[in-house]
Order: structure tokens, then sequence, then C-alpha cells
């Protein structure tokens, strides 16, 4: 059965429901795996020369790939929740144990494709000095909305390929792509009328100075893992649960969030 959107976000909350602090903590982690390596570059590499942007921007994308593996585990994260399953935020680090190469593919394609639409956008601002700041601000701005369309885009194409390959330890990077795009076939609207009902509660965090994200993110992560569970079916046939393991380190502490 094919739910829509309000129904979804329904579930989503549900399963949410007095779990939000391991979330959280998981997303204040991700946060950090993102900033310091940032910061760290900024502060440390040049952009005064064309080698220092390229060598900046080559790192930052490498840093990019890192956390979008991290990012793989905080789907992990939210599919544990979803499903009712032990969950804790070292689940964060779920995909590096678990084939991280095919993580890194996925989302290096994904780069590249991003890489190409941001290009156009990037290059005058780099090569012409003497643009002036209206310009630049424009350009910035066009570029910010082409990068957030490109992304969406491609949200609705690839956006199940980290579950996928979640769930299937043995499924390559491509193999995880091709079956993402054969069960987005007629989904497509669903996630993206999904997604375009965030917008007034992201305003909303927006002007909460960014700390409403806290509470949204996750919200937003869990609908994503559930809708996934709709679309592959798991919902209408829930999978059976895995048998306790005698060495499982998950507790009844706020970091398992049980």
């Amino acid at each position: 059965m094919k739910r829509n959107s309000a129904a979804i976000k329904l579930i989503a909350r549900e399963n949410l429901s007095g779990r939000y602090g391991t979330p959280m903590a998981a997303l204040l982690l991700m946060f950090l795996c993102s900033l310091l390596p940032s910061m760290l570059i900024t502060s440390t590499m040049s952009t005064a020369t064309v080698l220092g942007i390229v060598t900046t921007q080559l790192l930052n994308y490498m840093v990019s790939l890192l956390v979008a593996v991290v990012g793989a585990g905080y789907a992990k994260l939210m599919l544990n929740i979803s499903r009712g399953e032990a969950f804790a935020v070292k689940d964060l680090f779920f995909a590096f144990s678990h084939h991280p190469d095919r993580f890194i593919v996925v989302h290096l394609i994904l780069l590249v494709i991003q890489f190409i639409f941001a290009l156009p956008f990037d290059l005058p601002g780099y090569m012409n000095k003497d643009m002036s700041d209206n310009a630049f601000l424009l350009l910035m701005l066009f570029g910010s909305l082409t990068n957030l369309a490109v992304n969406m885009i491609l949200g609705l194409f690839f956006g199940l390929a980290d579950y996928l390959l979640l769930d299937n330890t043995d499924m390559s990077a491509m193999e995880a792509m091709r079956e993402s795009l054969r069960l987005m076939k007629g989904n497509k609207g669903r996630l993206l009328c999904m997604d375009l009902s965030f917008i007034p509660l992201m305003l909303l965090s927006l002007l909460s100075c960014y700390v409403g994200f806290l509470w949204l993110t996750p919200y937003m992560r869990a609908a994503g893992a559930v809708f996934y569970m709709d679309v592959t079916g798991e919902l209408d046939a829930p999978r059976p649960k895995p048998a306790p393991q005698e060495n499982d380190s998950y507790n009844h502490s706020y970091w398992t969030g049980q």
C-alpha cells in the first residue's frame, strides 16, 4: 500500500516519540565530524592562488565523502528506530565496518554530478577578481538555488541507495543505484511532496537560529526511513527481528536511546 506524505510523517513521529535524545546527540556528533575538518582546511589553506583553491576544494570534497559515510550511519540509526530495533549513537559508524567503499562510490558519483552543475557558477567567481559585490552575491544565489534543485532531483532518483546498501552488505554501489532507480519509478511524486511539506518547518528552524534543526532533522530522516520501508513493502510485511547477540553492547542508557 502506497502511503501519502501525511501518513508517512505520522508514522515517523510515532517512531520518534520519546526517542529524540539519541538522534539529536548523533546529529551533533555528525555536525562536528563535518565542521572541525572544514575549519581546519579553511584556516590552513590559502585561496590566493589557483593551486590553493583547487587543493582546498579537493580536501573539502574528501571531507564531504567521509561525512556521507557517517550520514549513511545516521540512516542506519533511523532505520533501527523505525524497525523497533536497538539503536545507539555508535550506529553513525556502521557503514565504516560494512564496506564503506560502496557508500563512497555512490556519493562520489553524485558529487561529480553536483560539481558539473555548480561549475558555471563557481568559475566566474574564481576567475574574475573585479566582479562587483552585487554580481557576486547574485551569482552565489543562483548557484545555491541550482545546487538545491540538483540535490533534490538526485534524491528523487538515488535517495534509496544508502538504505539499500545498509540492508544488503553484498550489494555493489552501482547495483544500489540501479535498484534505487527501479524502486523510485512511480514514487518520485510522493517523495517530492513529502520533501516540500517540510519547507514551512525549515523556515521556522531558520528563524530559531538553526536550533530547530536539532528536532527537524531527525524528523525528516525518520520520515525518509519510513518512506524507504513503504516503497520496499516492509511496512506491510515487517522483517523478522534479528536474534539478540551475546556480545551486543546496547544497553538502556541515554546513549542507546532505550
